[in-house]
């Protein structure tokens, strides 16, 4: 990693991490004349550096690898989606949504089954929907401690994004991974089953003891699919990227004569489920793309 990267930004003043030391610094103005807003994650060059004040100066912004809109954060190298196993219950079309956006960003999407004692089952039947399309799915339980320190491992040297929805314990995780309490918890609502928000904000927090940061997000709704033709759908979906010999090249995997899809549900490969999201995905898709120029 670069030595210098933006770990917060509010009201126009950044804190910037150095051979760590957090810095208080501005931006130079140049950065609004070429309409350049440094966001968290940005590796940086500061200068006029103030020990005493630990305050300093943002020179230079390197190029961004990418970037997320929502939150906005550059060059994030894993997306963590965190979920439970049964309440709040699993969104699993914006868990698919979230594991394209990444894929697309060219993002290494991590799937975390946290709150294992709601339901053990629940959560290997979750893993086996997704073993196929993704390489790191991690079962968790914040309060016993199962899964942390794989997740840990997985996190060395690497900027990741936690997000998922509310109530299925990102800030207990985090709180867990830094062994310090930096994230407020919050508690699900007995009459929604649904969890109360607790992030207000993004920021980027250091791992202890290990090169690497983890931000963890207010909110989930960072999928960007938008800039995706629907033919170039199945690019983003392991299951099918390179494993399909359709009768035609330029198949949909939608309801083509002739289409190997098939073949990979009846043989384990592709969950029922996540092609049916994909076909919903893909009609969303192609819905856009007809009006678009309307």
């Amino acid at each position: 990693m670069r030595e210098a990267v933006i770990v917060k930004g509010v009201g126009g003043l950044y804190t910037v991490r150095k051979d760590g030391k957090p810095y208080v610094c501005r931006a130079r103005g140049i950065f609004r004349k070429e309409a350049l807003t440094p966001v968290i994650g940005d590796y940086v060059e500061i200068s006029e550096i103030d020990e005493e004040k630990m305050e300093a100066v943002i020179d230079e912004v390197f190029e961004r690898r990418n970037k997320l809109v929502r939150p906005s954060v550059a060059n994030v190298d894993q997306l963590a989606i965190v979920i439970a196993p049964i309440f709040p219950k699993p969104d699993f079309l914006l868990i698919d949504r979230l594991i394209i956006t990444a894929l697309y960003k060219g993002i290494t999407p991590i799937l975390v089954i946290n709150k294992s004692d709601q339901d053990r089952l629940a959560c290997d039947e979750i893993r086996k929907e997704y073993k196929h399309a993704l390489q790191s799915i991690v079962i968790t339980c914040a309060i016993t401690g199962e899964g942390i320190e794989e997740l840990k491992s997985l996190l060395e040297d690497k900027i990741t994004v936690m997000c998922g929805q509310s109530g299925v314990g990102k800030s207990t995780i985090l709180n867990s991974i830094l062994e310090t309490q930096v994230m407020e918890t919050g508690d699900i609502s007995d009459k929604t089953k649904r969890g109360k928000h607790t992030t207000r904000h993004s920021e980027m927090f250091s791992l202890k003891e290990m090169d690497g940061y983890v931000i963890d997000s207010p909110g989930f709704s960072m999928y960007e699919l938008g800039e995706i033709a629907p033919i170039e759908l199945q690019k983003y979906y392991p299951e099918l990227d390179g494993k399909t010999f359709c009768k035609f090249q330029d198949c949909s995997h939608t309801k083509e004569l002739g289409c190997m899809v098939d073949e990979l549900i009846e043989n384990g490969l592709f969950p029922e489920g996540r092609y049916d999201r994909y076909k919903y995905i893909y009609e969303e898709l192609k819905e856009k793309e007809l009006n678009k120029y309307k």
